[in-house]
C-alpha cells in the first residue's frame, strides 16, 4: 500500500524493538505517531 505524504495511515499492529504488540491507536492516543523502519538491523 502506497501513502502519500501527510495522508492518514491505515490502522496496523507491529512489534516493538522488544518484541511487544502494538498498535497504531494505541500510539496516537497522546498525539501524532512517527513510524521508523530500520534496515539492515536483526
Amino acid at each position: 500500500m502506497k501513502l502519500n505524504i501527510g495522508s492518514i495511515a491505515p490502522e496496523f499492529a507491529a512489534s516493538d524493538s522488544n518484541g511487544i504488540k502494538i498498535n497504531l491507536s494505541s500510539l496516537i492516543k497522546n498525539g501524532p505517531a512517527v513510524l521508523v523502519f530500520l534496515r539492515g538491523f536483526s
